[in-house]
């Protein structure tokens, strides 16, 4: 990748990941560029619309054409009027947030979707932020179902990182779990990705196939107060629903797509 648009992307992803305006001489320390390139990339993002900078304060945020392209994205991503309903089937028969994932690259899965629950206090997740493939309910569905040699590998490829004090970070733990996730048809993260969270999925395959997976997020003890097994079954069903009626040649080419973008 051109040297000048990866360092232009960086500093995008520091602004998104810092969630407020930032100095330049903060962006730069944090993207590892010096001040006088990182003030020459952050000009031609705002010239762009792709980030702004806070007038009086020398400070910069992302801009308002992340969201023109952010749409435009959403609208490219043409599964989404086929799983949309069946989140909404889930939402319905929970009561809590639903959403569908899909593997990112090789080591990582991000949530495309999502259909919000009812409730005020409920769980909201980004959609569009790839995440680790080893902690999570949505991410351990997916790696459930992949070949053994795969799964291995990828636990061992870098240290597995401990995001909260339940979260499993040895091989041998997400093994077990994933154990239990093809004996039960579905995985459950109780507060291993987010303090006070739980996520119940189950995979979405075609054939042999897994191609993504839906879950049931929300506060752990409405989870639990719920139950961690109703609702297993419950996402369990509906992934078998929307793995069937994409089991057609359009669908495994539309997939097939995606796939090949990625």
């Amino acid at each position: 990748m051109n040297n000048s648009v990866t360092k232009a992307i960086q500093l995008l992803e520091e602004l998104s990941r810092a969630k407020q305006p930032v100095a330049l001489g903060d962006l730069a320390r944090r993207t590892h560029l010096n001040k006088a390139t990182a003030y020459r990339m952050l000009n031609a993002l705002c010239q762009k619309s792709l980030a702004q900078k806070t007038r009086g304060l020398g400070v910069y945020a992302l801009g308002p054409k992340l969201l023109v392209l952010a749409e435009e994205y959403r609208r490219s991503f043409t599964m989404r009027d086929r799983v949309v309903p069946y989140l909404e089937q889930l939402v319905r028969a929970t009561g809590e947030t639903a959403i569908y994932c899909e593997r990112y690259q090789q080591d990582g899965c991000v949530t495309i979707e999502r259909f919000e629950s009812p409730h005020h206090t409920r769980t909201v997740i980004e959609t569009g932020v790839p995440r680790p493939l080893y902690v999570g309910s949505s991410a351990l569905a997916i790696l459930a179902m992949l070949p053994q040699e795969e799964t291995l590998s990828l636990l061992r490829k870098r240290p597995l990182e401990k995001f909260t004090p339940h979260t499993p970070n040895s091989a041998n733990q997400i093994l077990k779990k994933l154990e239990a996730v093809r004996r039960h048809g579905y995985a459950v993260s109780v507060q291993e990705r987010y303090s006070f969270t739980a996520g119940i999925a189950a995979p979405c395959v075609l054939g042999h196939d897994v191609f993504g997976s839906i879950a049931v997020i929300g506060p752990t003890e409405r989870i639990k107060a719920t139950g961690v097994d109703k609702i297993g079954r419950t996402v369990r069903s509906v992934a078998m629903k929307l793995s069937t009626a994409l089991s057609h040649g359009d669908a495994l080419a539309e997939i097939g797509l995606l796939r090949r973008v990625k």
